[in-house]
């Protein structure tokens, strides 16, 4: 299965059975919500990785946690120590959906993997963890997105379009009308999801990544269409088209 593909933000996408790897030439700034490496940092490289086999609580990960195993993946696949963030997922990469999107010199490139069958959520609803010293119960489901934006955005704009690229994803579950097994009302999300955004250090500077700019526009496109295609590979779902009330017309003499 392993493959690679040019990413036109620069840098290559390395496909593998269990692994969704972006290398950039140069290092760029990234925002990741992942316990490995998280928050704002300069990256060389990002990646989604599928956990491939059971285990009952973060604790029986290799390593001894969520951090640590992914900080292996890393040095599997000989990554720079500090330079790198990464994903956990049990989605299959084979159903991972790429969208890219262009506008007068900007590239938005989304790499989204994601199920919803048994950890859809509804923001605001019961808990069904309680975190410990860092350590839980992970539960299978996860909507996993990275997103390779070909400009430069201050660390505002970075929080701008998590935001926006949260707002998408929501969007996409709502068409699909995804609903929280708990509360039986419309999804938000999973309890698990990621998001890794990739800025250029140099290039157009944005400031700007809400939903009514071009630049969130983009962006949003990407998340929700690559959200809805990697739910119909993982899982089969489709939008249902909306139906109408079909209008009458009287006649008035």
């Amino acid at each position: 299965m392993e493959q690679n593909r040019l990413l036109s933000a620069g840098g290559v996408l390395q496909i593998k059975e269990d692994l969704l790897l972006c290398r950039f030439p140069q290092r760029r700034i990234a925002l990741s919500t992942s316990p490995y490496n998280g928050g704002i940092r300069e990256v060389s490289a990002i990646f989604n990785h599928r956990l491939t086999f059971y285990v009952e609580s973060e604790a029986a990960l290799p390593g001894g946690g969520l951090e640590e195993y992914l900080a292996s993946i890393a040095t599997r696949e000989a990554l720079e120590e500090d330079g790198t963030s990464g994903l956990l997922t049990t989605a299959h990469m084979e159903c991972m959906s790429y969208q890219r999107r262009f506008y007068e010199g900007i590239t938005v490139e989304a790499i989204v993997t994601a199920g919803v069958k048994h950890n859809a959520a509804r923001a605001g609803e019961d808990a069904l963890y309680w975190e410990h010293h860092g350590k839980y119960v992970p539960i299978s489901g996860t909507i996993n997105i990275m997103l390779l934006i070909e400009a430069n955005l201050s660390p505002g704009a970075l929080a701008k379009a998590l935001i926006t690229a949260t707002e998408a994803k929501t969007a996409a579950l709502q068409d699909l009308r995804v609903y929280s097994p708990h509360s039986l009302l419309p999804a938000t999300g999973t309890g698990t999801d990621g998001v890794i955004l990739v800025s250029h250090l140099e290039g157009l500077v944005c400031k700007d990544v809400g939903t009514q700019s071009k630049l969130g526009e983009m962006l949003a496109d990407a998340v929700k269409s690559g959200v809805k295609d990697a739910l119909f590979k993982e899982e089969g779902l489709q939008e249902i088209a909306p139906r109408f009330a079909r209008k009458t017309h009287s006649l008035r003499s």
